[in-house]
């Protein structure tokens, strides 16, 4: 499994772009609304607002949605829409039912945008000063509809950079980005760091609201707009745009898997995925007879390889396939400890709010 697909990624990820290798052009500058979710994000908002008033595109708002924070995070939208004439801030004191709180504050943000283009974002994410001015202008030469793009991750927690090289460089080969921009293919993908989309598009498959209660509400973004026939893109974002420590421990990553492993026949599914074909390998190449060392040594080195192909393209660390089986633990023990809390609360918690589990999608 592992050999065939690093073969066929190797042949196809230069399909899949990158964004710093557009040159950005003056001719076509709709307004694009920029809409960032904030919940208790006191320690990343300000350098994300700044780097988006750093930006080389001219036409620009920034709405900034504080989501029933309790730290300092409503002080800090304050002071940037002090500072800044193009800076607008919501406040949401509650949540409504059937509504995650992101979607909730995204959807609650859209309806004051003005722009033709809304370009949702996370409020950990810094913005090179040509991002939006390129992406603008690759979105106008394709006639995109949708375009998404996969973040560096930068910080010194290099935890949370293992487990997005494996997230991403699973999405890109197994997922087979390079179809995406495909309109007859089935493949799509929405990234939190960068959804840029056209506003009427937004609106025609329903907003946030279509699917305000499920967890994975980026991807259901995309594969919505994918769904009624729009045209989509992803690329690498390197050098673009970066998501700012991601994840600060391995608490916080492991209550990152919960967020989408929190029943237990779906615990159990990665469970069992997660040991035959991300830890049996490393373990193999010891045990065994000959044949079947023989096998988990191509599947290992085949891993390593597709880290190193994604890394070339996505900035991300060379060597991080290395850390394969270790990702794996982390996915096993968030799906399990997701499962149990679950059962035991009745709901699936994620930053201080807890979701139903019996109707909560992931």
């Amino acid at each position: 499994m592992w050999g065939t697909i690093a073969a066929l990624f190797t042949m196809k990820v230069k399909d899949i772009g990158a964004l710093y290798e557009t040159q950005e052009t003056k001719n076509n500058l709709p307004q694009i609304s920029v809409i960032i979710a904030a919940r208790n994000e006191e320690k990343a908002l300000e350098r994300c607002v700044v780097s988006l008033m750093k930006q080389t595109y001219s036409n620009l708002e920034v709405i900034v949605v504080n989501d029933r924070s309790s730290d300092a995070t409503g002080d800090i939208i304050r002071k940037m829409v002090n500072s800044y004439p193009n800076v607008t801030g919501l406040e949401i004191k509650d949540l409504p039912a059937q509504w995650m709180g992101k979607s909730h504050a995204l959807w609650e943000g859209s309806k004051l945008a003005q722009g033709d283009w809304i370009l949702f974002t996370d409020a950990d994410i810094l913005f090179n000063p040509q991002c939006i001015a390129k992406a603008v202008t690759y979105v106008d030469q394709h006639q995109l509809d949708h375009l998404t793009l996969i973040p560096d991750f930068v910080g010194t927690h290099v935890f949370s950079k293992w487990y997005a090289a494996f997230i991403f460089m699973s999405a890109s080969s197994f997922g087979q980005l390079w179809k995406v921009k495909n309109p007859k293919a089935q493949q799509s993908l929405g990234v939190g760091a960068f959804n840029l989309v056209k506003r009427e598009v937004y609106e025609e498959i329903g907003t946030h609201a279509a699917f305000s209660y499920v967890t994975t509400d980026d991807a259901q973004l995309g594969k919505r707009i994918k769904q009624e026939g729009y045209r989509q893109d992803v690329m690498y974002g390197t050098r673009m745009v970066a998501v700012w420590n991601w994840y600060e421990s391995v608490r916080q990553l492991v209550g990152s898997v919960e967020k989408s492993v929190f029943r237990y026949p779906n615990a159990i599914i990665t469970t069992v995925s997660c040991l035959l074909t991300m830890i049996y390998p490393w373990i193999g190449l010891f045990l065994g007879p000959a044949s079947a060392r023989i096998l988990c040594g191509i599947s290992v080195l085949s891993v390593i390889w597709l880290y190193f192909v994604y890394a070339k393209h996505s900035g991300s660390g060379l060597w991080y396939g290395i850390t394969h089986p270790l990702v794996a633990c982390f996915l096993i023990v968030g799906g399990l400890r997701g499962a149990y809390r679950a059962s035991r609360k009745g709901g699936m918690t994620w930053r201080g709010t807890t979701y139903d589990r019996h109707e909560l999608k992931a």
